[in-house]
Order: structure tokens, then C-alpha cells, then sequence
């Protein structure tokens, strides 16, 4: 039994790429590491290293400390076990797994991890608690997605729980490779259009990039139409946050929009005591307080 873990290579915080190749392998398996990058990590130790130094101590931002101790070169990478592959900076996301997929042969594994890099991993136990047993789904997303809850949407999900959107946001996800057959080999990215072919710089501005949200759609609405809503499982109710994995907002835990923090931080309530365990005595009076 074998696992590709294919992540998209744009921010390389060596804290991501060192959690994840020391996960724990379920007995029998193995795993294949791969960073589909659309810019050489030098780009981004030059950009976080002026952000991460005027960071404060509010609790997202230590959350940043931790993930951005070091940026990854190719050569800790490499190190490390991953496979570095330089791509053309077309779509984001799922973009960067077709670009995987074209020189690589799903049909080798027994699952996939699809993945950006500026997720912040909790546990080494990714492996052993999602992979065994395996479970009756096909995928495994990190979290809810960002659809909006207004009241109507909230009675909607109450009473009509049949309209309930697909819980998927192309970050963080196993995917078993009937999904892949159901697709044709690749993923379907719908109406995305933007594309950032020789651009190696990052950007803060977050209507900049919105066009490849919607990467997820023709997936969720295939998913919709088969009835196989119920074949996504996820890891946490919340928005991004997870007892395995916090989603970075382009780059950072600190940079998501106001209007989700009360989602988020539900989910950070859960993982917090974590991370007190690992900081020690001393977590609650270095940590500020976390903002509204």
C-alpha cells in the first residue's frame, strides 16, 4: 500500500515539509513525497522573512512563529525525501496536482494527499488514524468550507439538510484514486481563468487570487449529481482549523479574513491545549490575546 503526497510548493515552511515526512506509516505502507512548486523557495524566504519579524504575540501569530521557524531550501527538501518539481505558475491548489498528474501515474497508489504548503501540522499520526481503518468515504478534507452562513443559509442546513454544500476546500485532502477514475485522470477546475505564469512574487491582496477558489466546484457539483455527498468526510466542522492540520490564508494563520475568525476559532479552541502541552508552563503568558 502506497500513499502520493503532492503539495503545491509556493510559501516552504520547513515546518510543513518536515511534519509531513515524519508521519507515522501504517504497517504495509509507504509513502511518496512530492512539491509541485510554481516559484523557488528563495522568493519566499525573502518575503517572510520581513513579515514573520514584525509579528506580534497574539496567538495566530506565534501559530506563524512556529510555522515559519525556517524556510525550506530545495536542498532540505531533498533531504528530507521530497521530489522537487519547478512547474509554470498556471492555477494553484489542484492546478499543481494536474501537473503531477501528468508525469505520474495515480493508479501506483492507493491514495493521494492533495496539499498546500502553508498548512501547520499537529500530529505525526495522520497516517494511523485516517488510513486504519480506511473507511467508507472517498475523501477526507480538513475542514468545512467557507460558504457563507447567513440566517437563511443557516435554516436552509437545518431543515434541508439534502442542500448542505460538498465540506471541501482543495487544501488539505485524501483522495482515493476512484475519485481520479470518476474524473478521467485529472481534476476538473471549472471556471478558473487567472493565471500567474512568471509570477514569482506573493500577494496580500485576497480578492487577487478568488478566481481559484472555485477550482473545487466541478468536483463538488459531480459529487452532487452521483449522490455522493456523503462520501466526504471531514476532519472538523470548522473553518481551516483541525485537531491534524490549520489552514494557512495565503501563507499565514494570521492573515484570514475577519468575518471567519468566530468559525476559526471555534476550531483553534480545540487544538489549543495542544499546543500549550508542547510550549510548556509558559504558553498562556507569551500567547496574547487572540483578537475578534
Amino acid at each position: 500500500m502506497k500513499i502520493a503526497v503532492v503539495a503545491s510548493g509556493w510559501h516552504f515552511p520547513l515546518h510543513f515539509f518536515k511534519s509531513i515526512a515524519a508521519q507515522q506509516l501504517p504497517t504495509g505502507w509507504s509513502h511518496d513525497l512530492f512539491c509541485v512548486a510554481h516559484r523557488e523557495p528563495k522568493y519566499s524566504a525573502e518575503e517572510k522573512g520581513a513579515i514573520v519579524s514584525n509579528l506580534g504575540w497574539s496567538y495566530r501569530e506565534v501559530l506563524d512563529k512556529i510555522l515559519y521557524e525556517k524556510v525550506a531550501t530545495v536542498e532540505d527538501m531533498e533531504a528530507l525525501g521530497w521530489k522537487y518539481m519547478l512547474e509554470p505558475n498556471t492555477v494553484g491548489g489542484w492546478g499543481n496536482t494536474n501537473q503531477w498528474l501528468e508525469k505520474y501515474d495515480y493508479k501506483q497508489y492507493d491514495m493521494l494527499l492533495a496539499t498546500h504548503d502553508d498548512n501547520l501540522i499537529l500530529t505525526d499520526r495522520l497516517y494511523l488514524d485516517l488510513l486504519v481503518p480506511e473507511g467508507d468515504w472517498l475523501i477526507t478534507t480538513n475542514s468545512a468550507g467557507s460558504d457563507p452562513l447567513s440566517r437563511r443559509e443557516k435554516l436552509k442546513r437545518l431543515f434541508m439538510p439534502w442542500k448542505k454544500p460538498v465540506a471541501m476546500r482543495g487544501s488539505f485532502e485524501f483522495i482515493k484514486p476512484q475519485v481520479l477514475d470518476m474524473l478521467g485522470g485529472r481534476f476538473d477546475l471549472g471556471p478558473t481563468t487567472l493565471n500567474r505564469e512568471g509570477q514569482v512574487h506573493a500577494t496580500r491582496d485576497q480578492m487577487l487570487l478568488r478566481d481559484w477558489n472555485d477550482m473545487v466546484r466541478p468536483l463538488k457539483r459531480l459529487l452532487a449529481e452521483k449522490g455522493m455527498k456523503h462520501k466526504v468526510k471531514r476532519l472538523s466542522p470548522y473553518l481551516r482549523m483541525s485537531e491534524y492540520c490549520l489552514e494557512g490564508q495565503r501563507g499565514f494563520v494570521s492573515m484570514s479574513q475577519r468575518g471567519q475568525r468566530e468559525r476559526e476559532n471555534k476550531g483553534l479552541a480545540l487544538v489549543q491545549e495542544k499546543f500549550e502541552n508542547r510550549m510548556g508552563p509558559d504558553w498562556r503568558g507569551l500567547v496574547g490575546k487572540e483578537e475578534d
